[in-house]
């Protein structure tokens, strides 16, 4: 029997379930419209972020561009650097003194002392200023009147939509002169480092001046100064460092007095820090190649490993203990040999060398006025002096200059009484120059310096026994040594030997032969070797003696929130 169904009840539910459509159909259509809202409002929101970034990103491309163009203006002649004379006039710096009488600055930012808008302390700082608060304070008003005319408010327009200005701020966080070039040829070259600050409004059109979008870029800007004598032992191909613990590099400042006070016991038992003008810095050591220290080595410095290797070099790397280096392990630019000097000057060709140049093997004075007239200097002479003719090959001109150097065919010491003095010239841009073959040194015999030389080595070299005195108060820039040969040198013995020496062709080796040899300057050979207990005393004054330098760079960058 089927079961009845009650048609009250059946309607009374149809009538409870009219409208559940019209309700499910509102949901959907209010949780589209609020989809379709949140989509609309994130691509809105999305459009203005991308519209701002837009304008972010056109104002700081602008503020870059506002860098660069002050770049451009610090390398133009629109700018005038203060000059090595004028330094110590306006700004607040000091003085190497001798040899080189460089300046370096004694604060950072600049001190302006004279010749400013402003000398009052605390408001006397070297800038130039395009935007913000204050007026340039810069010693040369040309560079002020042109900073301005050429660095603030600088309109770039890409097209009429599209257009911004830049100004700039620069302050002098340090100003030092170095020396360029090669002795005798130097020049006086002022280094600045100046922090630039680029604020950029970008405008939209060209013919606005409303902000839209601002940014601000920092910069450091600075010449890059490549010293020739940057380290205390340079290899074209490799440096070994071996022996007992008096085999290391120090430093000092010449310009400061001597090496450790003058003592000479100190400078030839390794390297002192606790004495008077010893820095335990500053000393490094490099090559083209490979450096290789032994355990018992001290380098108060970096090792330099140069990114490629001298043709025909083996050495690679560095080889040693991490304690033997008090510096970093580094990479550094490939350095290039220095041509080697040839022979004789240029103003005596003709001339077959050595000739018939005299040779000493005895005690002797030099220059003399003739081979046959002995009278000596008394003091340092001038390079060119008629007064001084000898030693010379007969019937050509020797005066001492680059261009007609004295000849020599060889100097040859064995005995205490074997001592030669040369003189030389009053200053490190007015040396003497002496062209010869050979020089060969030994037991306690001396070369003696009075003044600054250059000696251009032909074949042989050969320093031991108590080797040159420049005197431990004299700095090494008074004798520079140029070797032209491919024979190994030998440097030892017992005596001071302050110089620099420069031999692309060879190896240079130190050490051995006495307890109480040192050397006090730099070396740039081949190869270099240190043995047997010699300490080398570097002149920081030598990093600044000659070198080259660049254009003005950015070296290092940053972006300002505002």
């Amino acid at each position: 029997m089927r079961p009845r169904v009650h048609v009250s009840r059946i309607a009374g539910r149809r009538v409870m379930d009219r409208g559940v459509a019209l309700i499910l159909v509102m949901l959907s259509l209010l949780v589209l419209s609020v989809l379709t809202a949140a989509i609309i409002f994130t691509a809105r929101a999305e459009i203005f972020a991308s519209y701002n970034y837009k304008l972010d990103t056109q104002a700081d491309y602008l503020a870059k561009a506002g860098i660069q163009q002050a770049v451009a203006w610090f390398r133009s002649s629109r700018y005038t650097i203060v000059s090595q004379s004028q330094a110590p006039t306006y700004y607040n710096v000091t003085s190497s003194g001798a040899p080189l009488n460089l300046y370096t600055s004694n604060s950072s930012p600049v001190l302006c002392l004279s010749g400013c808008t402003s000398t009052t302390a605390g408001s006397n700082q070297v800038h130039f200023t395009g935007f913000g608060s204050g007026s340039s304070n810069y010693p040369i008003s040309g560079a002020v009147t042109n900073f301005g005319n050429d660095l603030v408010n600088v309109r770039v327009t890409g097209d009429t939509g599209n257009s911004g200005t830049f100004s700039i701020n620069a302050v002098l966080l340090s100003y030092q002169t170095v020396s360029t070039g090669t002795p005798p040829s130097l020049q006086t070259s002022p280094g600045e480092t100046w922090l630039i600050t680029s604020h950029a409004t970008w405008t939209g059109g060209a013919g606005s001046s409303a902000a839209i979008a601002t940014a601000e870029e920092q910069a450091v800007i600075q010449p890059v100064y490549v010293p020739t004598y940057a380290n205390a032992l340079y290899g074209y191909c490799s440096v070994t460092m071996n022996g007992s613990s008096g085999v290391c590099t120090d430093a000092y400042n010449s310009a400061l007095g001597p090496y450790a006070g003058g003592s000479n016991a100190t400078a030839a038992h390794g390297c002192d820090s606790n004495s008077v003008n010893v820095i335990k810095a500053g000393a490094g050591v490099g090559a083209n190649g490979g450096v290789t220290l032994g355990s018992n080595v001290t380098v108060a410095g970096n090792v330099t490993i140069g990114t490629q290797p001298t043709a025909g070099c083996t050495a690679s790397g560095y080889n040693g203990n991490a304690s033997s280096v008090l510096g970093q392990v580094v990479a550094g630019p490939h350095i290039n040999p220095p041509p080697a000097p040839t022979f004789p000057g240029s103003g005596q060709g003709g001339v077959t060398f050595p000739g018939t140049a005299p040779s000493y093997s005895s005690a002797r004075t030099l220059p003399q006025v003739s081979s046959s007239n002995t009278s000596n200097p008394t003091g340092t002479i001038t390079p060119g002096s008629s007064s001084y003719g000898w030693p010379c090959i007969s019937g050509t001109t020797c005066n001492g200059t680059a261009a007609n150097p004295y000849l020599i065919s060889g100097i040859t010491l064995s005995s205490p009484s074997d001592v030669v003095t040369l003189y030389g010239g009053p200053s490190v841009d007015q040396p003497v120059y002496y062209d010869i073959n050979s020089i060969s040194m030994s037991g306690q015999s001396q070369l003696a310096v009075n003044g600054y030389i250059v000696l251009n080595v032909r074949s042989s070299l050969s320093l031991t026994g108590k080797g040159i005195v420049n005197g431990i108060t004299q700095a090494p820039e008074a004798v520079q040594i140029n070797y032209a040969g491919t024979n190994s040198v030998s440097i030892g013995g017992n005596g001071a030997m302050s110089a620099t020496i420069t031999a692309p062709n060879a190896t240079v080796s130190l050490g051995g032969g006495g307890a109480s040899g040192y050397m006090i300057g730099s070396i740039q050979a081949n190869d270099v070797t240190v043995q047997g207990g010699y300490p080398i005393h570097y002149d920081v004054q030598l990093s600044r003696l000659s070198g080259t330098q660049g254009t003005v760079v950015v070296t290092s960058y940053m972006r300002r929130k505002l």
